[in-house]
Formats: C-alpha cells, structure tokens, sequence
C-alpha cells in the first residue's frame, strides 16, 4: 500500500513553535506598549493575508506579519517607528528555521512498524525547501521514506503525479495528515483513503468542510489498525 504521510503537526509539532514565537512577540508589543487585546488577532489576520495572497506558505510570511503588526501599531496609537525593533521583531519571526522541533509520540515506532509490513511511504510537505528538510534532518526522517517530497501547495495533481509514480490506484492509498484542507479533502478528491490526524493543534487556515468517509486517529498508535 502506498502511504503518502504529512509532516507539520502530523510527525512533529510545528503549530506549538509558531504559537511559542507568537508569545514572544506579544510579550515584546506589551513591554513597547502595545497591550491591545487584538495584537494576536492583528498578527493572525496578516499572516493569512500573506498566505492566501501568494496562495503558499512563503518563508518570509510569519516575520513579515510581526513587522507589518508592529507598523499597524505604530501608526494607530503615533508612536515613532523604529527600524532596529522592526528588524528585532523580524529576527524574532525568522527563528522558527531552526527551532527545536519535537516529534509527536509514536512517530519513528509507528514508521517502523509501517515499514516491516512492506508498505511504500512517501513524505509529503508543503513549505519551503530548506525550512521543511531541517525538520526532517534534525530527526532523521529520511531513512523512513522511500520518498520525500517538498512542495508550495498540496493539490490534487500532486497527489495523482505520487501515485502515477508509484504506480499504485487510489484505491491502494492513503493519505495521513492533520489538515481537512491539504490532506482529506484532497485525499478523497482522487479516491484516495483519507487518515485525519488530531492528535496535535494546528492552524485554523487548514480547516475545511468536507463530504465524504475519513478515518480519524486520536494518535499515531491508531493508524495501523485504520490501514486494514
């Protein structure tokens, strides 16, 4: 059976890092006098602009975000703009490149286990090229998958080049990931078997309604029980 696998907040936590970095900045707006209750929603709501805008989840999203929030501020309450607090904030945003990301209990056993049974695992991520494989180096990843792939967007012909590639049916497929949006929907859009992972939080903007039968595993301990 092919497996084609997500990585953020499906393998390893990547919603706590931002969510930490997210802290942070509000603690630095607060300590420059910007306590407004909406900094967090003022941050969220130009981050998903960016996102949607470039229609990928583009590097320079989150530090730009915590630059233009700063900006919003300043000008709302005539505060002077300073460029070193600007660059800091950006500095502060860019950090999630390299942060400790943890892996989410079960992960290497459960790929052990996947692959003593002789199934074809592909890891499929969206984001940027180097960002995504230092997540995977950091844990070694690499040795659990017959194939790693790194794209801007999770598409339906994404999907169908994988299993074109492997030459294996839909119907021989599934998709293991945390999103509705990239990895369900799309899943069951090529008649692929759908596992929706909730074992970690992650971002709102990958929510989406969707028709049609999935499996849902609480853990990664449950998916191979849901495979059969």
């Amino acid at each position: 059976m092919l497996l084609i696998f997500d990585l953020d907040d499906t393998l390893i936590y990547t919603h706590r890092v931002f969510m930490q970095l997210t802290r942070q900045f509000l603690e630095r707006m607060a300590c420059l006098g910007f306590d407004d209750e909406n900094v967090y929603y003022t941050l969220d709501s130009i981050d998903r602009e960016i996102v949607e805008s470039e229609d990928a989840y583009v590097p320079w999203a989150f530090p730009a975000a915590m630059q233009r929030t700063y900006q919003f501020y300043c000008e709302k309450y005539f505060v002077p703009y300073d460029e070193y607090e600007a660059a800091a904030l950006a500095d502060l945003g860019s950090s999630f490149r390299e942060a400790d990301y943890q892996l989410l209990p079960g992960a290497k056993p459960l790929l052990d286990v996947l692959n003593a049974a002789g199934h074809i695992l592909v890891l499929l991520t969206q984001g940027d090229y180097e960002v995504q494989n230092f997540k995977v180096r950091q844990h070694n990843l690499g040795q659990y998958f017959d194939e790693i792939i790194v794209v801007n967007k999770k598409t339906e012909e994404v999907y169908n080049s994988i299993m074109r590639l492997h030459g294996l049916a839909p119907q021989d497929t599934a998709v293991i990931g945390n999103s509705l949006k990239s990895e369900v929907a799309q899943a069951l859009a090529v008649g692929a078997r759908a596992i929706l992972l909730t074992a970690a939080e992650g971002w709102q903007f990958e929510d989406e309604e969707v028709s049609g039968d999935y499996a849902v595993a609480r853990t990664l301990a449950e998916v191979p029980e849901l495979l059969r």
